[in-house]
């Protein structure tokens, strides 16, 4: 039935130079969709498109942004438009973190975290949002986590808090877009195995014991949020907006 083919369909990853983002992007080429991906970090960008055109056979457009300036975006919104005539999906893979005990927190970090991980998200569904809108049709999933729902006493007070405003976001947009046909979802990872997770999963013991909260007993890999994002990208969701689908290995199901 090809539900979950996205031939003719044109994909803009922001955060695609990164390990999610990359996979995604890789996901999405291969399943038939005309792919550009964007970050502030040229090189990596350049590195990911040529890896990905090696798994796919797909040329990978390039875009450079920043997520959360809005003259940016509109130039990215635009720069897409010329490249590919439209916008049908949208993935918000973009952000970073910062451990810090909660009385230490600075909050000029603090600040700086929520205006690429909240505001950079909002931007980008906003502006690429208007497009959809206006033609009545468009898929977004926004990259959150598990973080979104599930608290912990790692230092992480900012990401959760931003990762729960993503879910919110995601959740509002959802309901105000519904009306012009606009999907808006996401996805919420546990840790996922990439360069960005490889200095905490190095920390003695770390690992070990996360895994105690893992029902399937094993890390996340960048190819395990994949399925998802094409989902929910694809035909197949049709009747899915709203919803935050967790990749996460059942740590979410055990309380």
């Amino acid at each position: 039935m090809n539900l979950f083919d996205l031939s003719g369909k044109k994909a803009v990853v922001i955060g695609g130079g990164g390990g999610i983002g990359r996979a995604i992007a890789a996901g999405l080429a291969g399943h038939g969709a005309e792919v550009g991906i964007a970050s502030r970090n040229l090189a990596n960008l350049e590195e990911a498109a040529a890896e990905i055109k090696a798994e796919t056979g797909k040329d990978i457009k390039i875009f450079q942004v920043d997520s959360a300036d809005e003259a940016s975006v509109k130039a990215l919104v635009k720069a897409a438009l010329d490249e590919f005539g439209t916008i049908d999906i949208l993935v918000n893979s973009q952000g970073y973190n910062l451990k810090s005990p909660a009385l230490e927190f600075p909050m000029d970090e603090w600040d700086k975290l929520f205006k690429v991980n909240v505001k950079g998200f909002m931007i980008c569904c906003q502006e690429f949002g208007r497009v959809m809108v206006e033609k009545k049709s468009g898929k977004i999933i926004n990259v959150s986590s598990v973080r979104g729902i599930r608290a912990n006493a790692g230092g992480n007070s900012a990401y959760c808090a931003s990762k729960g405003a993503v879910d919110m976001i995601t959740r509002t947009l959802a309901a105000e877009w519904a009306p012009y046909n606009v999907k808006v979802n996401a996805i919420g990872p546990a840790l996922i195995a990439t360069k960005l997770t490889e200095k905490q999963m190095k920390e003695p013991g770390r690992t070990q014991n996360y895994l105690k909260n893992i029902p399937l007993g094993r890390l996340g890999e960048t190819r395990d949020v994949v399925g998802a994002a094409v989902f929910l990208a694809s035909e197949a969701s049709d009747f899915v907006t709203g919803q935050i689908i967790y990749v996460d290995g059942g740590l979410t199901a055990i309380g």
